[in-house]
């Protein structure tokens, strides 16, 4: 298949499913790829990108520009992170691709990108927001900071009216959760969905040894740019570690990714803490942890951390939200707690008992590689795929049968 590709972003390491199935689908298939952002790609990120991909169209997305359209929209009943995105330049790059590389199948990541696909094209789209924004923002202006709240409140109500109307817009809708499906499938229960996980790189993430382990570690990993990750490091520094720490006094507590340092900047000095800021391999963090902890409050989806830690041997203590609907068994796969101080016990749980650790640890590795690979996941996106062109062929078939 011929794909155009279109995301908001560059894809990088911290936009874990572009990155993942670009390079996966790109073996088989023929990508014409349209990345919208206000960041330049690095050279690294170019070459990564331009090696896998027929060609790369990259679009200058000025943030000045972007928050003036947000303010415009404010009177509209469009979602400020759709008016975020508008741009004239996207739109006809996406013209212009679909005029030369003549695609058989559009996929677009993010609703926010649907905006730059013709209303009028022939050729069927697979739209994969990943996560519902109604179930996103309706968490989180219960969540957060005063300003968060408010933007969750506002944005709630419109992507509530507004959701239902792109999921129409697309051939099929692709989910990495059923609770965020579902949520859009109220809107719009006429739409065609489909349920794609986030995966794991299970040879990128080997199981590690015992020796990699070291004592009372915890660590968190996360692009801590974004806001629910955010919230769960700093609900884990404020509420839980204390508690452990009274139990543990030498636990440690390391929390790893894209801007931790700046975001976790007030806990600095704090006794056992760490922020480490982006690295290009989480794997060794993982690795040295004693456990893994997810303790998310908002958000939606399923928490990419729980794969990476399952993977790599490390056990994981979740809250629900983290978990999402990822078929897990609470004492199985993981540890599961909703509140501060049963997060603790549960964190102290695994600290002082090894063979519980073990036990959990080769479980979920087993779940994780059957279930979630990125290979396994790559496929299943080919598929939704693959069906959505068969379909399109097969009602223009129709169309031309009825009118003879």
């Amino acid at each position: 298949m011929k794909i155009l590709y279109i995301v908001p972003f560059v894809p990088r390491q911290v936009k874990v499913r572009s990155f993942n199935l670009i390079p996966r689908l790109a073996r088989r298939h023929q990508i014409h790829l349209v990345c919208v952002s206000s960041e330049a790609p690095s050279v690294t990120q170019r070459r990564y990108l331009e090696q896998h991909c027929e060609n790369v169209s990259y679009i200058s997305h000025s943030r000045w520009r972007a928050i003036s359209q947000c303010a415009a929209a404010l009177p509209t009943k469009t979602p400020m992170r759709i008016a975020y995105c508008e741009s004239k330049a996207a739109s006809k790059a996406v013209d212009d691709l679909l005029s030369e590389a003549e695609p058989d199948v559009i996929y677009v990541e993010r609703w926010r990108a649907l905006q730059y696909v013709p209303r009028d094209t022939s050729v069927p789209v697979v739209c994969d927001p990943t996560d519902s924004m109604t179930l996103y923002n309706r968490r989180l202006k219960g969540t957060g900071a005063c300003w968060e709240r408010f933007v969750g409140w506002e944005e709630h109500r419109r992507f509530l009216r507004y959701e239902g109307t792109l999921a129409r817009r697309a051939d099929v809708c692709v989910f990495c959760s059923r609770v965020d499906m579902e949520c859009v499938k109220e809107q719009a229960p006429e739409a065609r969905y489909e349920l794609v996980p986030n995966g794991v790189d299970c040879e990128k993430y080997f199981f590690k040894e015992s020796s990699e382990e070291e004592p009372a570690t915890v660590v968190f990993t996360g692009n801590l740019k974004y806001p629910p990750n955010r919230h769960a490091a700093e609900f884990f520094l404020a509420k839980i570690f204390p508690l452990v720490q009274r139990q543990v006094q030498q636990a440690k507590f390391v929390a790893v990714g894209n801007g931790a340092e700046k975001a976790l900047e007030r806990y600095r000095g704090m006794p056992g803490f760490e922020a480490v800021g982006f690295v290009p391999e989480l794997r060794p963090y993982l690795a040295k942890a004693t456990v893994a902890v997810a303790p998310l409050t908002v958000g939606s989806g399923v928490s990419n951390k729980l794969g990476e830690g399952f993977a790599v041997g490390t056990p994981v203590v979740a809250t629900p939200v983290a978990c999402g609907d990822l078929p897990v068994k609470d004492g199985e796969h993981l540890l599961i707690a909703r509140e501060a101080p049963q997060f603790a016990d549960r964190v102290i749980a695994l600290l002082a008992d090894g063979r519980l650790r073990r036990t959990i640890a080769a479980r979920a590795r087993r779940f994780v590689q059957e279930q979630y690979d990125w290979g396994i996941v790559s496929r299943k996106m080919e598929d939704v795929m693959r069906d959505a062109v068969e379909l399109a062929a097969s009602e223009r078939g129709e169309r031309v049968r009825a009118t003879a």
